[in-house]
């Protein structure tokens, strides 16, 4: 950990915040936070640098893309996302650089001179969220100026892979102990994590997540075609949103429900595994929307008569505090949760459930009729916990900081 008390405090910083997952159409903790902070007063912009990416990929995804050109253009080049924030992906472009460290050298010193010239020698902070290997040399090399240096357990990255995923699980381990070390501040997003990774660094804060309140609580909404359809039938509708994959989902729970309750209907928003669309959508009743714009996300989730988060219970799921929690309830929508990270500190306005007869037993609960009390509670929780008042604990940590 570098010496504060050696650095100049300025009246302006710029961020380079480093994603875990890039600034793409549905928002995580990462954009959300940088979104708020690019309203700091003391910050000057943000430079969002996306995980590193393949040039081919580039042109590979060009034919899904109307306007290729500006497709194209907005991979190649640092691109403006609003007045305070810019985004850059880092490319990978030069072959057989694997046999030959001085082509490795070459790309990491273009990708970081880019990033350098975006930030036209501002002091700066580095936000870093993301322990790719793929990414040390530019955050290696970052550090060294940083006048603040922040890591972020906006998960428990190490649980992303299964035990037997043994060389990713260490890569990961040992750039967490590497980054959180050296890091001025450390962030999580729950207890379980800050009391798993204290010893890595003392300075480690809770900031838990929280929601665009006003994104979802909205007056109106947009209507949506095949979901007007599936809400002709007059069967409940019950909703997710969010990643659709093997160790999060709690796929004998799905089982239970699809079994007990076949006449519900299902709808999933999100990228899914292939594990997932093979064994469900063969159901008539069965739901799946690929990733849609965060703006027009609450446009589909009004539609859910019951938000579920049907998740396992393991390590994984114990580092999670979930965005979605949030935004469910800043729609007041009913909410049935299994017993993972987060859910019991929302204990007063979601309902907790053990087992699947006990989860299936609290979505007939959330079906019936509710209160306007209900509603209004729901989203007075959700208020409480936005990021316009929950990125208020991070500005005075940061301000404190560098004073």
């Amino acid at each position: 950990m570098e010496n504060q008390g050696n650095k100049k405090k300025h009246s302006a910083y710029n961020i380079i915040c480093f994603g875990f997952l890039p600034w793409n159409n549905m928002w995580g903790r990462n954009q959300s936070m940088m979104a708020e902070i690019a309203q700091f007063h003391l910050i000057h912009n943000v430079i969002f640098v996306d995980p590193l990416l393949s040039i081919r990929k580039v042109f590979m995804q060009k034919s899904k893309h109307l306007n290729t050109s500006s497709h194209i253009a907005g991979k190649l080049f640092p691109s403006k996302k609003t007045s305070k924030i810019w985004e850059y992906v880092p490319l990978t472009f030069l072959p057989f650089k694997r046999r030959f460290s001085a082509l490795e050298k070459l790309e990491n010193r273009i990708n970081l001179n880019i990033i350098r010239l975006i930030n036209s020698n501002m002091p700066f902070i580095l936000f870093i969220n993301s322990p790719k290997n793929s990414l040390q040399y530019l955050l290696d090399e970052l550090l060294k100026k940083a006048d603040l240096s922040i890591f972020d357990f906006c998960d428990d990255f190490v649980e992303y892979y299964p035990s037997e995923a043994v060389e990713a699980r260490a890569i990961f381990s040992r750039n967490i102990e590497k980054y959180a070390k050296s890091s001025d501040i450390v962030l999580s997003i729950n207890d379980h994590l800050r009391n798993k990774y204290s010893f890595l660094n003392k300075n480690i804060h809770v900031i838990k997540n929280g929601t665009n309140y006003y994104n979802f609580d909205r007056k109106s909404y947009k209507t949506i075609d095949f979901l007007e359809r599936i809400k002709s039938k007059k069967k409940p509708i019950i909703g997710y949103s969010g990643n659709i994959n093997t160790f999060r989902i709690d796929f004998s729970l799905l089982d239970f429900l699809l079994d007990q309750r076949p006449n519900w209907q299902y709808v999933f928003i999100g990228p899914a595994e292939s594990y997932f669309t093979k064994r469900y959508l063969k159901f008539e009743n069965v739901y799946h929307v690929p990733p849609v714009d965060y703006q027009t996300l609450p446009d589909y989730i009004r539609y859910f008569d019951v938000a579920i988060v049907p998740f396992k219970i393991n390590e994984h799921t114990k580092g999670n505090n979930l965005l979605k929690f949030h935004d469910y309830l800043a729609m007041g929508k009913p909410i049935v949760s299994t017993d993972m990270g987060g859910a019991n500190d929302l204990r007063d306005v979601i309902r907790i459930a053990q087992r699947p007869s006990d989860f299936l037993e609290k979505v007939e609960k959330a079906l019936s009729p509710d209160t306007f009390r209900d509603t209004l509670k729901r989203k007075k929780v959700a208020l409480e916990n936005s990021w316009q008042h929950r990125i208020k604990e991070l500005e005075e940590l940061i301000k404190n900081s560098i004073s």
